[in-house]
């Protein structure tokens, strides 16, 4: 492992833009942070960035698949797929999202995603699984297979636990479910895991309750939920208004107004709003085509559709580097922010925020090199070992 310096670079931290900076790593760890003219360079390799950023590497929480392949393929050298095919567009870290499926499916996936986090995928961190479903509402389930759907069972969710080796991370629920609090409590409290709201009809009660049992994030805020309304908030109501959860995002013009990610960014803040991509097969798959669970999928204007309902929003196309974009883009706010939302803030969920997230002394050297014109994605690194060079 070499040790590497950039300098003359753009240095996105935590909550500015150091112009003309410098960052040093050391056995895959930053080392020194400043600017480029106090920067002392005794590294085996310099960097000359010539002004382009350097920014964190992006952590997506929400990754259902990529390269042609879904995750509940299980089977841990196709999954190394979906990985390598998101390095290209900023995500260093991520999480795979099993969606609803046969409970003996769900527990290959997450034995699958097991094995390749403790093997190593070459690139990209596997952080660990993501568990969407089943105990979701049938009436909010969107592209969820209702025959996969079941009524919240703190047994099944402790043998699903059990087939994820100790790498499942978060588990996403409607909490209005009967029995939905024994699985938040158990989750969060006993096991140390984030419990999140999702697919639900929840009340603006029931999901504040949801939130103080331990509910720390909302999937894919305002998607998967009844809608607000003035006189009857529900769950996004009671996201957008109570203190201690994070909400993702999924920020492209499929699923999101940018006024509604306005109004989540004023009312949430930077240091809440998660950026994900929920991107499916589809990414990276060639002929735009591939599966959610076992329901085929294909691209239609951009985003991810059933074959079997083109009305009916499948996961997304996403990519990291597009949902900074659109952020900046939609708000008209300093990438830095966006930034923030992308790489700091997932790690803070996940509570690997003293090791991942930001450009800051002694975390991982997990960097972008991004043009300064369009935000491309130019390098990628993963603890200082470049993971991917832009062809073009």
């Amino acid at each position: 492992m070499e040790d590497i310096t950039f300098i003359h670079g753009s240095i996105i931290l935590e909550d500015a833009v150091l112009e003309d900076g410098a960052v040093a790593v050391r056995q895959g760890v930053i080392f020194w942070v400043g600017p480029t003219a106090d920067c002392k360079d005794t590294s085996d390799k310099t960097v000359d960035l010539g002004g382009f950023y350097l920014s964190p590497g992006f952590i997506d929480l929400h990754v259902h698949g990529g390269g042609g392949i879904d995750c509940t393929v299980g089977d841990p050298e196709a999954l190394k797929t979906i990985c390598r095919t998101h390095e290209a567009f900023g995500t260093t870290s991520m999480c795979l999202a099993v969606i609803s499926s046969p409970i003996e499916v769900t527990k290959k996936a997450l034995n699958a995603i097991y094995r390749l986090a403790t093997s190593g995928t070459g690139g990209c961190r596997l952080l660990g699984a993501y568990l969407e479903g089943p105990f979701i509402n049938p009436s909010r389930a969107g592209a969820h297979h209702p025959d996969y759907l079941l009524y919240p069972d703190l047994d099944i969710m402790k043998s699903l636990a059990v087939s994820a080796g100790g790498w499942l991370r978060i588990v996403a629920l409607a909490p209005e479910l009967p029995d939905a609090d024994q699985i938040i409590q158990w989750t969060a409290k006993e096991m140390g895991l984030v419990a999140a709201i999702a697919h639900t009809g929840a009340t603006y009660e029931q999901a504040r309750n949801a939130i103080q049992s331990g509910c720390i994030l909302a999937t894919h805020l305002y998607n998967g939920m009844k809608p607000f309304h003035h006189r009857d908030p529900n769950a996004a109501g009671a996201v957008l208004t109570e203190d201690g959860i994070f909400a993702e995002l999924v920020v492209d013009e499929h699923h999101l107004h940018p006024a509604a990610v306005k109004i989540a960014y004023q009312l949430i803040g930077m240091d809440r709003l998660v950026l994900v991509t929920d991107a499916t097969s589809v990414v990276g798959s060639g002929d735009g085509k591939g599966k959610l669970g076992d329901q085929p999928i294909h691209i239609l204007d951009g985003s991810a559709r059933l074959d079997s309902n083109e009305n009916m929003l499948a996961g997304s196309a996403l990519t990291m580097i597009d949902a900074v974009r659109g952020m900046i883009d939609m708000l008209k706010i300093p990438p830095y922010i966006a930034v923030h939302c992308a790489s700091l803030n997932p790690a803070r969920v996940l509570k690997i925020d003293d090791r991942l997230g930001s450009i800051k002394v002694g975390k991982h050297a997990d960097l972008l090199v991004l043009d300064r014109t369009d935000m491309r994605v130019l390098y990628s690194y993963v603890s200082g070992r470049r993971i991917f060079k832009t062809p073009y």
